[in-house]
């Protein structure tokens, strides 16, 4: 499954890139601006008060000007730690000195000569605790940019209720995505659907920059159209995975970077240093999709409770891909019986047309032809009456012209039932039928069957028809070429073949004729399909099967 180019693209989480260099700079400036201020409030005589303003409007200029270069905003977040680390260490040092203070119960005097060595236990005590201090501080900038965290219960509690409302696929895994980020205080959040293992990013939290220009793929990552590998994947991004990573996968409920290297190292590569994740989103045996995520190797390691926690989405987001694939299928299967439910409407209004039209050509043909015929007996008849007695040899002379009539009108009759039903076809079959057809055609026809038997009375009318059919368009279209018609049996289907050599023609650029449509209305009145090919200067094969039924089958 993969989303359209007029997809909404996933949203980028807290405050813009600018915004937080500007919060790390003006960060940065208040903890230099603290430990500088400090002693000199304490009676210190250094340091400058010159170097104290300059190094604050400094940081904040270097925040400010940051934001407006596209490079630097991509390294935002990792600006905001750093700043978050140089107010800890602030904290540290101001405490430092604070302690110190108080460990020597009084104000330095002596502008700060005195201050050094009572103030060194307290300062390496302090250095000791920065580390625990630093962790803490990023935690709560981390929290800064990406906002309140979710509990995990209820991530899956948002999740279950979302799948189970009409809410727009996209929008759940956006909203997902998001939540893990913030809940698991991740630094980067990928879902990929599909199947058959042809993936597509539809979620990635952070977007990731375009990929540079010049570069059309991935050397030593085979089947990742990026590139810079999986860390550069952005929404809409392809992956696809060989056979041997699908049975990998189908093994593993939580992968690790480790796991991940030895079994499927295409989804590790471009990712050096990252605690990763991997869950395979299943249903029913295959691999719908992919949830991947990251931390940064200073942030603390994934929790076997946190691990649950993925494995379940893991298992629930197959669920909801399985579903919403079989709500597309059946969406596509309806759309095809509406499809096929118009046109099978349209048959239909055409056969009774066509059967209307062909009443009225047979009534026609009955008045003008047979009809007429017999009205000029009668008038005969009634001629030969009054010449009897008067005239023997003209009245044997109209009594034959009315044998002659006759005969043209038993002719015109059997022609006339030709048309309708031949007799041939109804008392041997589609061979003969056809044999005779093939005889009375204007066209050189060879005519090859494999041994075709009796089948119901509709099958063989329709195939028959359809064959006289194709005749007449190859001798009006195609006058004095050779045409070639082959009847068989295959695997319970009655198949077909009418080719000639003819100039043919190009049936993008040429719509379907009422020959054609003819034959398509016939055939598929019974279940049958029929295809044309042909091409300028190759001739026309019409291929035609059907389903075959025994005679009184």
């Amino acid at each position: 499954m993969s989303l359209p180019d007029g997809a909404p693209r996933a949203r980028e989480v807290g405050p813009r890139p600018g915004g937080l260099l500007v919060a790390a700079g003006a960060l940065a400036a208040a903890g230099v601006a603290a430990v500088c201020a400090l002693p000199r409030a304490l009676g210190a005589a250094y340091p400058p008060w010159a170097v104290l303003v300059v190094a604050t409007a400094a940081l904040l200029l270097a925040g400010v000007v940051a934001g407006q270069i596209g490079l630097l905003r991509r390294k935002a977040e990792q600006a905001l730690l750093l700043a978050a680390d140089v107010a800890a260490f602030a904290l540290v040092g101001v405490g430092a000195l604070m302690a110190a203070v108080l460990t020597l119960g009084r104000l330095p005097a002596d502008g700060g000569a005195g201050f050094l060595w009572p103030a060194r236990p307290p300062a390496g005590t302090a250095a000791a605790l920065s580390v625990a201090v630093r962790v803490p501080a990023r935690r709560a900038a981390r929290r800064a940019v990406r906002g309140a965290r979710f509990r995990p219960d209820d991530i899956l509690a948002t999740f279950g209720e979302q799948t189970s409302r009409d809410v727009p696929l996209e929008t759940t895994l956006d909203q997902l995505a998001d939540a893990l980020r913030r809940s698991l205080a991740l630094r980067r959040v990928e879902i990929w659907t599909g199947a058959g293992g042809r993936l597509t990013a539809a979620v990635v939290l952070p977007d990731s920059p375009p990929p540079r220009a010049g570069v059309s793929g991935l050397a030593g990552a085979p089947g990742l159209d990026l590139a810079d590998g999986p860390s550069q994947a952005r929404q809409g991004s392809s992956l696809t995975l060989t056979a041997a990573d699908l049975v990998a996968l189908a093994r593993a409920r939580v992968a690790g970077p480790g796991w991940l290297a030895l079994w499927v190292p295409l989804l590790v590569w471009g990712r050096p240093g990252a605690q990763l994740r991997v869950v395979p989103a299943r249903a029913s045996g295959a691999l719908l999709g992919l949830l991947v995520v990251e931390r940064s190797t200073e942030d603390p390691r994934f929790s076997e409770a946190e691990d649950r926690l993925l494995a379940e989405l893991g298992t629930r987001l197959g669920t909801v891909l399985h579903n919403r694939q079989l709500d597309a299928n059946l969406r596509e299967a309806l759309v095809d019986l509406r499809r096929v439910n118009d046109e099978l409407r349209v048959s239909r209004a055409r056969l009774v047309a066509a059967a209307d039209a062909e009443r009225r050509r047979i009534e026609r043909d009955l008045h003008d032809g047979a009809q007429q015929q017999l009205v000029s007996l009668a008038i005969g008849l009634r001629l030969v009456r009054d010449l009897v007695t008067e005239d023997t040899a003209a009245a044997e002379e109209l009594v034959d012209e009315m044998a002659e009539q006759v005969q043209a009108a038993i002719s015109e009759v059997r022609s006339l039932a030709q048309g309708i039903y031949p007799p041939l076809l109804r008392s041997t079959g589609l061979t003969e039928a056809l044999r005779a057809a093939a005889t009375r055609s204007p066209l050189g026809v060879r005519l090859r069957t494999d041994g075709v038997g009796r089948h119901a009375a509709d099958v063989e009318a329709a195939v028959y028809f359809c064959c006289l059919e194709a005749l007449q368009n190859a001798a009006k279209h195609a006058a004095g070429s050779e045409v070639e018609i082959v009847l068989a049996e295959r695997e319970s289907t009655l198949v077909l073949s009418v080719t000639d050599n003819g100039p043919g023609f190009d049936p993008r650029l040429v719509a379907a004729g009422a020959g054609q449509t003819n034959m398509r209305d016939r055939i598929g009145a019974i279940g049958g399909t029929i295809t044309v090919e042909s091409a300028p200067g190759a001739g026309v094969r019409i291929h035609a099967s059907v389903p075959s039924a025994p005679a009184g089958g």
